[in-house]
């Protein structure tokens, strides 16, 4: 008698081997993707997470917060900082912010003209003019949220949203921003190369972000990314303030 049940397991591998293509598109089993792509002649770095992974906030203001993230905690596919830390003294967060439901105090930020709001795995970014409704449903959904630069909204570059000491920033460096596309999907993008703060906002809009929030670099910057089977990459060089980091956005299993 035929055991179709080791044929099955036979067949099987080959068939999820077929299932991939020589592009980033996501395959069974991936949690993270990466992709270089050029987009309005900049290159950008783009961490793509599967729908089956979930964004999340962790802020050290938490009640539970147990420590920094690990590098080595390999439930956790992106980690990167979020929202403006004040100084070095307070740590404290830009704005306030929701961590699983509870609400936190930051402090006020004119630079903060928008937010990423996370409810039962639906991401949405956008302008502060209903802030405080998004709030209220971050804690009412036991959900996610903190504030930032709002960069790209509708599809519309907005560089003059960005603090004036990156405006003054002659020297091009590294941004970093969490995006929200057309098609609804939410990814974490990253300069490729050094440019112009106004440079990386037109580069957003070329990719296709409809919505995009600027993600705290700098001194700051220092976070990593994991695809499924490599080792995690680190996206910047540790600085003096990377010990100092006070809150991240993360992509986790």
């Amino acid at each position: 008698m035929i055991n179709f049940r080791w044929i099955l397991l036979g067949v099987m591998p080959m068939f999820l081997m077929g299932c991939g293509t020589k592009s980033h598109t996501l395959s069974l089993g991936d949690v993270m993707v990466v992709s270089h792509v050029d987009a309005g002649g900049k290159k950008l770095m783009v961490m793509t997470p599967s729908k089956d992974a979930h964004w999340r906030f962790v802020s050290h203001k938490q009640i539970d917060f147990k420590g920094s993230p690990d590098i080595n905690d390999t439930t956790i596919f992106l980690n990167v900082a979020a929202a403006f830390t004040l100084d070095l003294t307070s740590m404290d967060v830009c704005g306030d912010h929701v961590v699983a439901g509870e609400r936190i105090k930051g402090y006020d930020d004119v630079t903060a003209t928008g937010h990423m709001l996370i409810v039962d795995d639906k991401v949405k970014i956008a302008s502060n003019d209903k802030l405080e409704q998004s709030i209220q449903e971050a804690v009412d959904g036991k959900g996610y949220l903190f504030q930032q630069c709002l960069i790209v909204e509708d599809g519309k570059g907005f560089v003059e949203r960005v603090p004036e000491a990156l405006l003054n920033r002659n020297p091009s460096i590294i941004y970093r921003a969490v995006c929200v596309k057309a098609d609804g999907s939410v990814v974490a993008v990253q300069g490729d190369e050094a440019m112009l703060v106004s440079e990386f906002v037109d580069a957003l809009v070329a990719f296709g972000a409809r919505q995009a929030l600027y993600l705290d670099m700098g001194t700051w910057a220092w976070g990593w990314v994991r695809e499924w089977d490599k080792l995690p990459q680190e996206l910047s060089e540790h600085f003096f303030n990377t010990r100092f980091q006070s809150n991240w956005l993360q992509v986790t299993l």
